[in-house]
């Protein structure tokens, strides 16, 4: 019962930004002369959660930093200025598209200006080598040509704007399981060719070079990444030659001295807690050197007069950025990232003549944007899948029915706007005492409006003069059910908490709370009642919190200021057959049955790891019912990683969707009706089960080490090459019309190995639609054991209409017939045949034509 639409408070509203300023010039050289060594250790970390120091002696400005990964939520958690959330990086990365990249990285940057924001904490480009990672949708493939490739672009559209990006997490950080503290164990070849080569694209090839990179909570063969001077000197700044800054990744600096020492620039957040005396004390020692530390603060200097392009001033206000052409462009990135997997019998997309149309599954009436953790913001409005099939729906003449068909979540869904504050508005009032609030005499200290029932008490709230940081908290409200029913009602806190109806404590949390995995796992699990409510009748909501500073779980995670937090929910209760019977209900007569499966950030989220592939049992059972049931069913899978799927044969069409922001709804509906013909690819790939994936047996680890030991066979290059078949392949994508590919062709070599490739590309359909050509190489003989293919460029064709054709360009370089030696600790190129495959997917059916290249020479570099 999420509350979603097209419309919003903000639907309206103009772009609103900050009156730009320009942050002084520094002069770094002279300035380093003129800092106190004090001043310049203070340099070294954070002022607070967000910003950097300021001196005010020197006129050094502060900057403001912001996550993140899809969207620029601005410094507040809590009822944070509301924000624009872009699609997921795995639908980002389904587009294939370079331009779009660009875009919405320029995008990005207009909503950082609007939020005094310098420094934008993204893209992540880690590897997804297992489906399990609990920040997998945060990243864009598994694959590191187009990860890094994707990157280069989405750096570019942002920092030609003057905001920074954020290149992270440097390196191995592809799990959440003890992440502070387990050691990825990564073969140097494996560690060169996948994970690191994702970085190196952007960092050294790339001619817009990222300003900062965020070092990876975890270990690397032993080392903490933070402190880590081969990968932060040695590689980083030597083999790539970058020089911007590096900073830790919010509570990933582990060390006072060598962490100075390996090169990293900033600890984060502040104040420190690891630098200041600790590396003074360091210095006094002489395990580090004042050389050390000129060299750090240099970097941060530096960093602040790249971002003076912004505009941006020091510690401005927040403003909300909401403009029609915004819009627009989260629209397009939403329906670009639509996947098309499968299409019986050209099924969709949706035609007039359709009649009627049956929407099944909760994931249709939620708008999921995004999952959850440091990708977590404040909407500033979200359109759901149903309100935009409705929408689209009224153009042909189609009746639309919808039916829950279960309760396909992990925690009960939040409130929608039935739920109203005591003047009329859609969410909670607030309270924060000193005092119990149970026994009817203590005075708030604090009174606030809240829009949502998921109050995460981080930040945004006064100091501790004023709310002391063991404190007791309310949200209230008045629900009105839109129909009599059993309802699940259900709540869960950092801290202990009870839910209250009618006065009547209907939940209780506050008895041993068990620890869950809200906010960063300081939150407890969920508990849950039924109550049957009624039709019409308004009801009392309360829920009650008690914190105390003392006993909070993971507080390194949190504010120094938290006050915990509440989430509080309520969905139909029933039992899965009566839901299902609904279902079926709903699909007689109708013409296409969609049925919306998926996950959400309860499920996927930074902080805890999936336990499993499988979709939740009640949405693989209403599939099944349905499926059976109905000859056309169409199934909208909505996550940011792969899930199992055991009953994709029964039906005609399947759409990965992944996380698509704000317009989510739009997006999708826009390709179920076929105004924009997909075009997407799996930048994936999806097993038939977890067991099918290379790490299965090496993911999450044991005595704070995980095993690599797939090595370079990570994702597609395992299957390619073993020959074992995935449900989908990596860069699968179907589209509405076809396409024929022909006339490949070497047209230029140097005896460097800079090879141009030419492939023509014809719709033979019609219907105008947009094709991915991917090249894959094929080392026929090799020394060490190789992928069998390996993606080593990509090109996209504008909109082709019917009979319309286009020449594609794609570039080799020498990588592209490399692999590492970690026995030289050297690039080698042998001599031999090797293959060039155009293909438009990973899968051996998909490729349309191979070329021989030929090397003469054995080569080695660095």
């Amino acid at each position: 019962m999420m509350a979603s639409g097209t419309h919003s408070s903000l639907a309206a509203q103009s772009l609103t930004t900050n009156t730009k300023m320009s942050l002084p010039e520094l002069n770094v050289d002279e300035l380093l002369t003129q800092l106190t060594t004090k001043e310049k250790i203070d340099l070294l970390a954070g002022r607070d959660m967000w910003h950097t120091v300021s001196n005010d002696r020197l006129n050094i400005p502060s900057i403001r930093t912001s996550d993140g990964p899809n969207g620029v939520r601005g410094i507040n958690f809590f009822e944070g200025t509301p924000s624009s959330c872009f699609p997921g990086a795995t639908a980002l990365g389904a587009s294939f598209d370079n331009e779009l990249l660009e875009r919405v990285g320029s995008a990005l940057a207009d909503e950082c200006i609007a939020k005094g924001v310098h420094v934008l904490l993204a893209p992540t480009i880690n590897i997804q080598r297992s489906p399990l990672g609990g920040r997998g949708f945060e990243s864009y493939s598994e694959d590191p040509e187009l990860s890094g490739t994707l990157a280069k672009f989405f750096v570019k559209g942002l920092q030609d704007k003057g905001v920074a990006a954020t290149i992270k997490h440097f390196v191995g950080n592809d799990q959440e399981f003890e992440r502070m503290s387990m050691s990825s164990e990564i073969s140097e070849r494996a560690l060169r060719e996948i994970y690191l080569r994702a970085f190196e694209i952007p960092l050294r090839e790339s001619e817009h070079k990222p300003w900062a990179v965020m070092t990876a909570y975890n270990r690397v063969n032993g080392l903490h990444c933070s402190e880590d001077p081969r990968l932060l000197g040695d590689i980083l700044r030597g083999e790539w030659g970058w020089n911007g800054l590096t900073m830790s990744d919010w509570f990933g600096t582990y060390s006072a001295g060598p962490s100075t020492r390996a090169g990293l620039d900033l600890e984060m957040p502040g104040p420190t807690v690891v630098r200041g005396a600790a590396l003074q004390r360091a210095l006094t020692a002489k395990k580090v050197f004042i050389e050390d530390i000129d060299a750090r603060a240099r970097n941060v200097l530096e960093l602040i007069n790249k971002v003076r392009k912004s505009g941006v001033g020091e510690d401005v206000p927040e403003k909300v950025h909401d403009t029609e052409a915004l819009r627009k462009t989260l629209r397009d990135a939403a329906a670009n990232g639509v996947v098309l997997l499968k299409n019986d019998d050209s099924v969709m997309p949706i035609k007039k003549g359709v009649k009627k149309i049956a929407v099944i599954g909760p994931n249709a009436e939620s708008a999921i944007i995004s999952g959850g953790g440091s990708a977590a913001l404040r909407a500033s409005y979200a359109v759901s899948p149903l309100d935009a099939i409705r929408d689209q729906a009224k153009e042909i003449g189609a009746e639309v029915v919808y039916s829950r068909g279960g309760n396909a979540h992990k925690l009960t869904p939040l409130f929608g706007p039935e739920l109203k504050t005591t003047d009329g508005r859609a969410g909670v009032d607030v309270k924060f005492f000193g005092d119990d609030p149970a026994a009817g005499t203590a005075k708030p200290l604090h009174e606030l409006y809240a829009h949502s029932s998921h109050l995460f008490f981080n930040d945004n709230l006064p100091g501790p003069e004023v709310v002391p940081l063991t404190c007791w908290a309310e949200a209230s409200g008045t629900f009105t059910p839109n129909k009599t029913d059993d309802y699940e009602l259900g709540i869960a806190g950092a801290g202990q908490t009870d839910l209250y109806i009618d006065g009547e404590r209907v939940v209780d949390n506050s008895t041993d709370p068990q620890p869950g995995t809200l906010w960063f796992n300081s939150g407890s699990q969920e508990r849950t009642a039924v109550r049957k409510l009624e039709k019409g009748k308004q009801y009392s909501i309360v829920a009650r919190l008690y914190y105390s500073s003392e006993g909070a779980q993971a507080a390194g995670t949190l504010s120094p200021h938290s006050r915990g937090g509440i989430r509080f929910g309520v969905a139909p209760s029933k039992s899965q057959d009566a839901f299902i019977s609904e279902a079926l209900d709903a699909c007689k007569g109708a013409d296409l049955v969609l049925g919306f499966v998926g996950l959400n950030n309860d499920f996927e989220s930074e902080g805890f790891d999936r336990p499993d592939m499988k979709l939740p049992a009640s949405a693989n059972a209403f599939m099944e019912a349905i499926s059976s049931a109905h000859p056309n069913v169409v199934a909208v899978v909505q996550s940011g990683t792969p899930v199992e799927l055991p009953w994709v044969n029964k039906v005609k069409g399947v759409y990965q969707a992944f996380y698509g922001g704000n317009e989510v709804g739009s997006g999708l509906a826009d390709v179920l009706f076929g105004a924009v013909n997909p075009s997407a690819k799996l930048p994936l790939t999806m097993p038939v089960a977890l067991r099918d994936s290379p790490s299965y047996l090496n993911f999450g680890g044991e005595n704070g080490r995980v095993l690599y030991s797939e090595s370079v066979f990570v994702g597609y290059r395992h299957f390619a090459t073993t020959g074992r078949q995935p449900l989908f392949a990596f860069g699968q994508g179907l589209s509405y019309t076809s396409f024929d590919i022909s006339d490949a062709r070497i047209v230029s070599s140097t005896p460097e190995h800079d090879v141009v490739v030419q492939v023509n590309v014809k719709n033979s359909g019609s219907t105008a639609g947009r094709e991915v050509v991917q090249l894959y190489v094929n080392d026929v003989e090799s020394r060490l054991a190789r992928p069998y293919i390996e993606l080593k460029a990509y090109a996209k064709t504008k909109s082709l209409q019917p009979g319309e054709s286009q020449t594609l360009t794609l570039n080799l370089t020498k990588r592209a017939f490399s692999y590492y030696d970690d026995f030289k600790n050297k690039w080698v190129i042998e001599p031999g045949a090797f293959n060039l495959l155009v293909a438009t997917s990973s899968a051996a059916e998909d490729v349309k034509q191979t070329l021989e290249y030929h090397v003469n020479e054995y080569t080695e570099f660095v």
